[in-house]
């Protein structure tokens, strides 16, 4: 059966600072999200649009993340993922 440890003032002060370095990043995440997705979501909106001008029955789905790549790129919007270091 698993124990709890009792966490000393540094186990504390350290999960304190934790915590507030990873709620930090999780906001600045979230931003990014919602510049992205309102860059990509009005793209797809426009060419939903523009398919239903045409009387065409949009579908985006095998194109979904070569879509998102050209719409982030066309809004500045870069991503690039790697190892960490």
């Amino acid at each position: 059966m698993a124990r709890y440890r009792v966490k000393d003032e540094t186990d504390l002060q350290w999960n304190s600072i934790r915590r507030r370095l990873t709620k930090e990043l999780d906001v600045q995440i979230a931003d990014f999200r919602e510049v992205a997705l309102n860059s990509v979501l009005s793209e797809a909106w426009t060419h939903f649009a523009e398919s239903l001008a045409k009387g065409e029955r949009p579908a985006l789905e095998p194109h979904y993340k070569q879509f998102v790549k050209t719409a982030l790129k066309d809004a500045g919007v870069r991503v690039k993922v790697g190892k960490p270091k």
